[in-house]
């Protein structure tokens, strides 16, 4: 991830169990322990939860904004 498109914490959960949510590249992710939620309008995975890491899901991002693209291992049949 470069320097230019790091993320910033616009919220940090106080426990564990709290959403820690994430702006990157005009998106937002919501995580919390292995859990995260990306709202990104027109992505396939707008509105999903998933992923282990808040790592996994920006650079599905990033791939989405730069490429229109999914990163492997994620990208669905057909792409």
């Amino acid at each position: 991830m470069s320097q230019k498109h790091s993320p910033r914490i616009i919220e940090r959960g106080e426990k564990v169990t709290d959403w820690t949510v994430y702006e990157y590249r005009g998106t937002t992710v919501r995580h919390s322990q292995s859990t995260a939620i990306l709202k990104l309008p027109g992505h396939p995975y707008d509105g999903l939860s998933a992923w282990g890491n808040a790592e996994a899901v920006f650079r599905i991002i990033a791939a989405w904004v730069d490429e229109q693209t999914l990163p492997p291992p994620y990208r669905m049949r057909g792409q």
